[in-house]
């Protein structure tokens, strides 16, 4: 039996076997009118894409029985080329419950989140009972995180903007909520009218909700890779005022602040072209959606110093700002290693 390895170690020209997520599958035709699917593999450490051409061996396969966030095992030859990384697919199967004894293992064929996520769970709803007073306020934030754990915990930001990847839900709303917080400690002293109790227990509640619509808009069936039908056409704000009335409904919870809270949740984003029918217009309101650009934006600049396709001093605009962006001068290999 071959030994199987990881895509991420596999280098230029090598064949073998390796365990992967299908990420994406997308018909495509070439400039010819030559069609294909263009199709995209993972682990934790690289992404690698495969064209699957009419006619081809695995054409019918990939059309009818490939589905995107399963897991493969594949047999393929790992390509580095002027386009990125590529595979030649040679074998593929889905993964089987057997392939545990060979080394599959599903944190292994998709990027985690550094921080341990049960971790995370705990210290925000540590964060909850200790600065939250306003019980129901309390009960509905529990609830919702409680009823919800496992798939919190691994429920990736976004499919593909930022912290994509398993736990980065929880990484990205423990930023926030840090930021949140931060915040409200800085200012309070200086503006009377941020003193209020509720709003700061407000605004520790939209820090910790304002994304949690992605519990119904991603699909998990799809290994959250994919957009459910809910999600495409709703998307996760709305959905996430949904989570908080249906929750509040059941709870028996109806308090002058709930309207309060869902404006939060349609506001978070900031204007309507980024997708918020309504900016920002409650103290807590504004500071959720600050703490939240601030997380996403700290993340896509890191990603931009990390994954320039070059050594450059300055990375060219093709970025998420689109603008140049200095990142200086690089440290040698021994003065990383050292």
């Amino acid at each position: 039996m071959a030994t199987v390895k990881q895509l991420g170690e596999l280098q230029h020209g090598q064949s073998a076997d390796f365990f992967a997520q299908l990420i994406k599958k997308d018909s495509a035709t070439t400039r010819q009118g030559r069609p294909f699917f263009a199709v995209e593999f993972r682990d934790n450490r690289r992404n690698a894409t495969s064209a699957i051409w009419e006619g081809s061996s695995h054409e019918l396969a990939c059309r009818d029985e490939w589905k995107v966030g399963q897991f493969y095992k594949i047999r393929g030859t790992f390509q580095e080329t002027a386009y990125g990384a590529k595979i030649e697919i040679l074998r593929i199967r889905a993964v089987e419950e057997a392939d545990a004894d060979s080394g599959f293992d599903p944190l292994l064929c998709q990027p985690v989140a550094e921080n341990d996520s049960g971790e995370m769970f705990d210290h925000l709803l540590d964060l909850v009972e200790r600065e939250i007073t306003t019980e129901d306020l309390k009960s509905l934030i529990i609830a919702i995180f409680e009823q919800n754990r496992e798939r919190l915990e691994a429920l990736p930001g976004a499919v593909h903007h930022h912290h994509a990847y398993a736990g980065g839900y929880l990484e990205h709303v423990y930023s926030v909520t840090r930021n949140v917080l931060y915040l409200i400690e800085m200012y309070r002293g200086q503006h009377p009218s941020l003193r209020d109790p509720l709003t700061q227990e407000l605004a520790l509640a939209g820090a910790l909700l304002h994304d949690i619509g992605k519990l119904r808009e991603l699909d998990e069936d799809a290994g959250n890779t994919a957009y459910t039908v809910a999600g495409e056409l709703i998307g996760h704000i709305a959905l996430g005022r949904d989570i908080i009335r249906d929750m509040a409904k059941e709870l028996e919870i109806d308090a002058p602040w709930l309207v309060r809270l869902e404006h939060l949740i349609v506001s978070h984003q900031g204007t309507p072209q980024h997708g918020s029918p309504k900016s920002p217009m409650t103290w807590e309101a504004n500071l959720v959606y600050w703490a939240d650009e601030l997380d996403g934006n700290i993340y896509r600049l890191a990603q931009t110093f990390e994954q320039a396709e070059t050594n450059d001093v300055v990375i060219p605009n093709r970025n998420p700002f689109g603008r140049r962006v200095f990142r200086g001068e690089l440290p040698l290999e021994s003065e990383s290693s050292a």
